[in-house]
Protein backbone atom coordinates (compact mmCIF):
# COMPACT_ATOMS: atom_id res chain seq x y z
CA UNK A 1 0.00 0.00 0.00
CA UNK A 2 1.27 3.39 -0.91
CA UNK A 3 2.35 5.52 2.08
CA UNK A 4 0.39 8.22 0.74
CA UNK A 5 -3.06 5.29 0.56
CA UNK A 6 -2.35 4.91 4.01
CA UNK A 7 -1.89 7.86 5.31
CA UNK A 8 -5.13 9.00 3.50
CA UNK A 9 -7.12 6.38 4.78
CA UNK A 10 -5.81 7.11 8.48
CA UNK A 11 -7.03 10.89 8.10
CA UNK A 12 -10.39 9.83 7.13
CA UNK A 13 -10.69 7.62 9.98
CA UNK A 14 -9.32 10.44 12.10
CA UNK A 15 -11.64 13.60 10.62
CA UNK A 16 -14.76 11.15 10.79
CA UNK A 17 -13.79 9.94 14.38
CA UNK A 18 -13.54 13.87 15.57
CA UNK A 19 -16.62 15.32 13.66
CA UNK A 20 -18.43 11.65 16.22
CA UNK A 21 -16.73 13.43 18.82
CA UNK A 22 -17.86 16.82 18.28
CA UNK A 23 -21.74 14.83 17.55
CA UNK A 24 -21.16 13.19 21.30
CA UNK A 25 -20.28 16.91 22.36
CA UNK A 26 -23.00 17.89 21.11
CA UNK A 27 -25.25 15.33 22.73
CA UNK A 28 -23.48 15.33 26.42
CA UNK A 29 -22.71 18.90 27.09
CA UNK A 30 -25.73 20.63 25.39
CA UNK A 31 -28.22 18.05 26.19
CA UNK A 32 -29.37 17.45 22.67
CA UNK A 33 -30.53 13.82 22.64
CA UNK A 34 -30.11 12.39 19.05
CA UNK A 35 -33.29 12.21 16.73
CA UNK A 36 -33.42 7.81 14.89
CA UNK A 37 -32.15 9.85 12.22
CA UNK A 38 -29.24 11.16 13.46
CA UNK A 39 -28.41 8.32 14.88
CA UNK A 40 -28.13 6.62 11.62
CA UNK A 41 -26.06 9.49 9.50
CA UNK A 42 -23.55 8.05 12.87
CA UNK A 43 -23.85 4.93 11.57
CA UNK A 44 -23.26 5.81 8.10
CA UNK A 45 -19.89 7.51 9.09
CA UNK A 46 -18.37 5.02 11.48
CA UNK A 47 -19.29 2.30 8.49
CA UNK A 48 -17.07 4.42 6.36
CA UNK A 49 -14.52 4.21 9.39
CA UNK A 50 -14.73 0.73 9.07
CA UNK A 51 -14.01 0.45 5.67
CA UNK A 52 -10.96 2.51 5.36
CA UNK A 53 -9.69 0.63 8.63
CA UNK A 54 -10.32 -2.81 6.63
CA UNK A 55 -7.80 -1.02 4.24
CA UNK A 56 -5.53 -0.30 6.86
CA UNK A 57 -5.82 -3.65 8.60
CA UNK A 58 -6.02 -6.36 5.54
CA UNK A 59 -4.52 -4.49 2.40
CA UNK A 60 -6.47 -1.78 -0.15
CA UNK A 61 -9.56 -3.93 -2.03
CA UNK A 62 -12.44 -2.56 -4.06
CA UNK A 63 -14.82 -4.21 -1.41
CA UNK A 64 -13.18 -2.30 1.20
CA UNK A 65 -14.51 0.75 -0.85
CA UNK A 66 -17.48 -0.33 -1.70
CA UNK A 67 -18.55 -0.14 2.07
CA UNK A 68 -17.22 2.85 2.64
CA UNK A 69 -19.65 4.32 -0.60
CA UNK A 70 -22.34 2.27 0.31
CA UNK A 71 -22.47 3.71 4.10
CA UNK A 72 -21.85 7.20 2.88
CA UNK A 73 -24.23 7.13 0.49
CA UNK A 74 -26.67 5.62 3.02
CA UNK A 75 -25.69 8.29 5.63
CA UNK A 76 -26.21 10.66 2.79
CA UNK A 77 -29.71 10.19 1.92
CA UNK A 78 -30.39 10.18 5.40
CA UNK A 79 -28.88 13.30 6.21
CA UNK A 80 -31.06 14.76 2.96
CA UNK A 81 -34.01 13.11 4.13
CA UNK A 82 -33.58 15.25 7.12
CA UNK A 83 -32.91 18.13 5.82
CA UNK A 84 -36.18 17.71 3.32
CA UNK A 85 -38.24 17.19 6.60
CA UNK A 86 -36.96 21.04 7.34
CA UNK A 87 -36.50 22.77 4.88
CA UNK A 88 -40.53 24.64 3.97
CA UNK A 89 -40.23 28.18 5.55
CA UNK A 90 -41.63 28.42 8.99
CA UNK A 91 -40.87 25.11 10.44
CA UNK A 92 -37.64 25.23 12.62
CA UNK A 93 -34.51 23.50 11.75
CA UNK A 94 -33.86 20.50 14.54
CA UNK A 95 -30.82 21.44 16.92
CA UNK A 96 -28.42 23.94 17.28
CA UNK A 97 -26.78 25.32 14.07
CA UNK A 98 -22.98 25.15 13.73
CA UNK A 99 -21.49 27.95 11.76
CA UNK A 100 -25.37 28.59 10.66
CA UNK A 101 -26.19 24.76 9.30
CA UNK A 102 -27.64 22.36 11.59
CA UNK A 103 -25.83 19.12 11.95
CA UNK A 104 -27.52 16.80 9.41
CA UNK A 105 -26.57 19.88 6.94
CA UNK A 106 -23.21 18.99 7.94
CA UNK A 107 -23.45 15.54 7.64
CA UNK A 108 -24.86 15.28 4.02
CA UNK A 109 -22.01 17.46 3.64
CA UNK A 110 -19.30 15.05 5.15
CA UNK A 111 -20.94 12.30 3.48
CA UNK A 112 -20.30 13.91 -0.05
CA UNK A 113 -16.64 14.68 1.06
CA UNK A 114 -16.82 10.99 1.69
CA UNK A 115 -17.85 10.06 -1.75
CA UNK A 116 -15.83 12.44 -3.46
CA UNK A 117 -12.27 11.90 -1.29
CA UNK A 118 -12.88 7.56 -2.03
CA UNK A 119 -13.28 8.56 -5.93
CA UNK A 120 -9.70 10.23 -5.67
CA UNK A 121 -8.32 7.21 -3.45
CA UNK A 122 -9.55 4.82 -6.24
CA UNK A 123 -7.29 6.50 -8.66
CA UNK A 124 -4.42 5.26 -6.14
CA UNK A 125 -5.65 1.67 -6.23
CA UNK A 126 -3.68 -0.85 -7.94
CA UNK A 127 -4.25 -4.64 -7.82
CA UNK A 128 -1.08 -5.64 -7.93
CA UNK A 129 0.09 -4.03 -4.73
CA UNK A 130 -2.48 -5.78 -2.66
CA UNK A 131 -0.45 -7.29 -0.33
CA UNK A 132 -1.02 -11.48 0.17
CA UNK A 133 -0.16 -11.43 4.60
CA UNK A 134 -1.75 -8.96 7.38
CA UNK A 135 0.15 -5.31 6.95
CA UNK A 136 2.36 -3.90 9.73
CA UNK A 137 0.33 -1.61 11.66
CA UNK A 138 1.68 1.82 13.11
CA UNK A 139 0.54 4.00 15.70
CA UNK A 140 -1.68 6.24 13.66
CA UNK A 141 -3.52 2.82 12.55
CA UNK A 142 -3.30 0.95 15.99
CA UNK A 143 -4.37 4.55 17.14
CA UNK A 144 -7.83 5.21 14.64
CA UNK A 145 -9.00 1.45 15.03
CA UNK A 146 -9.21 1.86 19.34
CA UNK A 147 -10.66 5.52 18.61
CA UNK A 148 -13.12 4.21 16.12
CA UNK A 149 -14.02 0.97 18.31
CA UNK A 150 -14.39 3.31 21.56
CA UNK A 151 -16.61 5.08 19.63
CA UNK A 152 -19.24 2.54 17.91
CA UNK A 153 -19.52 1.32 21.36
CA UNK A 154 -20.26 4.41 22.95
CA UNK A 155 -22.67 4.60 20.18
CA UNK A 156 -24.19 0.99 21.22
CA UNK A 157 -24.24 2.02 24.71
CA UNK A 158 -25.60 5.96 24.13
CA UNK A 159 -28.81 4.42 22.06
CA UNK A 160 -29.42 1.70 24.05
CA UNK A 161 -29.56 4.10 27.12
CA UNK A 162 -31.81 6.23 24.95
CA UNK A 163 -34.15 3.89 23.18
CA UNK A 164 -33.79 0.80 25.04
CA UNK A 165 -34.59 -2.30 23.10
CA UNK A 166 -37.66 -1.34 21.34
CA UNK A 167 -37.55 1.77 18.40
CA UNK A 168 -36.65 4.74 19.39
CA UNK A 169 -39.12 7.69 20.02
CA UNK A 170 -39.02 10.89 18.12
Amino acid sequence: MHRLEQGLNILMVLILSGILLGAFGVQFIMHEEPCPLCMLQRLGMIGVASGALLNLWFGVRMSHYGLCLLSALMGGFVALRQISLHVCPGLPAFGLPVLGLSLYTWSFIVFVCVVLGIACLLFLYDPEETPKEPVQQGFWSKFAFGLILFIALTNIATTFWQCGLGPCEG
